[in-house]
């Protein structure tokens, strides 16, 4: 049972990661909640409405996380190939349906009404059709972590935009993965030919975030002064410094 932060208890998205941390097989930053802690308050502070999505989703590590961070009126969407592995052209990862609901029923099973798990290859949608076939009107949170070739990040990352309310933000999984040099080229990809409402602000983790454009430069203003009021030594220990990506001025971390 995950416990709400208030008057010292334990928050939320610390207890759901020590729940799935040893248990749930996958790969996320053990301080991916930290900045998902800064993601939530930005969109309470912004009133920043919309479902939590995750493309890519192995079994939960992360989307639970995502869902933990939602409210009790938003629907959280997983999307993967699941055991329709044959589709997997680039093995990488192999989600399992089974031990995600298991997981899910085990670990957070006061999140299960509003879980909705979609076995498909995110290449079957478009940004045409993917808000009839994921249910949802528009995501405020969203992970983009399906296919690791070049054509699959480009589709995924233009659902991302269409789908993406104003303020909202995008997780790209493994940019500048050393292991996967496609997502970072497929990102460069859809920035050129594709790109119509999108701009990074913060490398972490393995991770490259991103909001809509116009609200780029606000995030990350409000992101530094998140991180100098929660890391104020660790901010200045040089692991932090602004990089540009494309034409963007964003915060790195190593």
């Amino acid at each position: 049972m995950l416990i709400t932060a208030s008057d010292g208890q334990t928050d939320v998205l610390d207890a759901a990661l020590r729940l799935i941390w040893k248990d749930v097989h996958g790969w996320v930053g053990d301080r991916i909640p930290h900045i998902l802690k800064f993601v939530r308050e930005l969109h309470e502070v912004d009133k920043v409405e919309g479902d939590i999505l995750e493309i890519g989703v192995h079994h939960g590590k992360l989307f639970f996380l995502l869902a933990a961070a939602s409210r009790d009126t938003e629907h959280c969407v997983a999307v993967d190939l699941f055991e329709d592995q044959q589709k997997n052209l680039d093995h990488s990862g192999k989600g399992s349906l089974t031990i995600f609901e298991q997981h899910l029923q085990s670990f957070f099973p006061e999140l299960e009404p509003r879980v909705t798990a979609i076995s498909a290859d995110s290449m079957s949608l478009t940004p045409a059709t993917a808000r009839a076939r994921l249910g949802t009107e528009g995501v405020r949170l969203m992970s983009v972590d399906g296919g690791h070739t070049v054509a699959h990040v480009v589709n995924d990352m233009a659902i991302a935009q269409e789908l993406l309310v104003s303020g909202g933000v995008v997780l790209l999984d493994d940019f500048l993965g050393v292991h996967w040099p496609t997502v970072t080229e497929g990102f460069y990809k859809y920035m050129e030919v594709a790109n119509r409402r999108l701009a990074p602000f913060l490398i972490f983790q393995n991770k490259l975030f991103l909001t809509t454009f116009s609200d780029q430069p606000a995030t990350l203003t409000k992101l530094r002064n998140y991180l100098d009021r929660t890391l104020p030594k660790e901010i200045h220990s040089g692991r932090w410094r602004y990089a540009t990506v494309g034409e963007h001025k964003v915060l790195s971390f190593a």
